[in-house]
């Protein structure tokens, strides 16, 4: 991570804290990189895909 992004990850952490609507990050707290960079990482999940996943941690638990 180079100085300027890490300029920028704290600058929107801080103007998140203060109320700043997350859609308007330029930076991605979760990947630490520019919000631009991994846009296509965060797709909204569908319902089947929470389905099965409820499903698996759920044949986890009882094994």
């Amino acid at each position: 991570m180079n100085k300027k992004l890490a300029a920028a990850l704290t600058r929107d952490d801080r103007l998140e804290d203060a109320g700043m609507h997350a859609d308007d990050r330029s930076t991605c707290h979760t990947h630490q990189s520019w919000a631009e960079d991994c846009e296509d990482r965060h797709r909204q999940p569908t319902a089947g895909q929470l389905l099965a996943e409820a499903h698996e941690i759920e044949r986890i638990r009882r094994s």
